[in-house]
């Protein structure tokens, strides 16, 4: 594992860029240690006091992880953390806090040295006309690059930044939104004397962000030129998944539509079929009744025979 080389930028990596990066450098049970307890960016990673103690809880989300990077004791449950899993991770927590705070004496000197090159006049106090020329001279070029440094920091730019694309991707293209680390990669470097940057587009294409001293910004209409007249493979893949997306949408819409419609004829067929069933058992039912109704009106013969014998005698 090779820490020697790290960016500075790494300072600032969050979420999935972040994640990449222990992934890369400690592997994906690391990783997802970090994660588990959403731990999302550098600078928190740092100011966490000991990122095991979690392992030390009984919970279910945490067995497996748990198994493969501790050993527990069975027999009273303590666990020890694998060494080499704790010896990477505390090199690299190592490396990133004298990262940073080489980063922050860098930043701090800056300050300083642009505030004394502002506040301080020009010193002519030498007896010859030479030496006070000789010191205005030396002024001004001390001063021209102390005022190229006098900016924010790289991490507030990168925020602008993704700030200025985000806006720009949604008002051009139709339902796509670029996003930092998953889309493109913005890089940013700052020396004592200058501050550089490129975008590493998801297409691969490599695009230089220039640095307007004057308005102390990036422009960014290279990157964008890039992305409306070239064809660029990343936004190329990014349309072709919408186009899939939206016609996994219609035709889940239309199957929707189509069970429900023939929910509802099987339905009428059904009430249809009900309602001819019950006519019909009211209609036999009528006709067993008045049947029954009409043999009482009726005598019977045996009835009648009767009545004319009793005429005779």
């Amino acid at each position: 594992m090779n820490l020697n080389n790290l960016p500075d930028e790494v300072l600032f990596y969050s979420n999935d860029q972040f994640y990449q990066f222990i992934e890369s450098r400690l592997g994906v049970d690391e990783m997802n240690l970090l994660k588990i307890q959403s731990i999302r960016n550098t600078k928190t990673l740092l100011k966490v006091p000991d990122i095991f103690s979690v392992l030390g809880i009984k919970c279910k989300e945490l067995v497996d992880l748990k198994n493969r990077l501790c050993f527990v004791d069975e027999d009273n449950n303590n666990i020890i953390i694998k060494a080499g899993v704790k010896t990477d991770f505390d090199d690299l927590i190592t490396i990133l806090k004298e990262k940073n705070c080489k980063y922050l004496k860098k930043m701090k000197k800056s300050k300083l040295s642009s505030s004394s090159s502002t506040a301080n006049p020009l010193i002519s106090n030498t007896s010859s006309l030479n030496e006070t020329i000789s010191s205005i001279i030396d002024s001004s070029l001390i001063s021209t690059p102390t005022t190229a440094i006098n900016v924010m920091p790289i991490n507030d730019y990168i925020q602008v930044l993704v700030d200025s694309i985000e806006k720009y991707s949604i008002n051009t293209f139709e339902n796509i939104i670029l996003k930092h680390g998953d889309d493109y990669m913005i890089h940013l470097n700052q020396s004592d004397t200058f501050i550089d940057g490129h975008i590493t587009c998801g297409c691969k294409s490599t695009i230089k962000l220039p640095f307007r001293l004057r308005a102390k910004s990036f422009q960014l209409s290279q990157y964008f030129k890039h992305l409306k007249r070239t064809r660029c493979a990343m936004l190329k893949k990014k349309r072709q998944e919408l186009k899939e997306s939206n016609n996994l949408l219609y035709n889940s819409n239309q199957n929707y539509i189509l069970s429900h419609t023939e929910e509802a004829i099987d339905f009428d067929e059904t009430s249809t079929n009900s309602l001819n069933e019950n006519s019909q058992i009211i209609t036999n039912k009528s006709i067993l009744t008045g049947s029954d109704s009409l043999n009482k009106k009726r005598p019977t013969s045996s009835l009648l025979d009767s009545t004319k014998r009793i005429k005779i005698f």
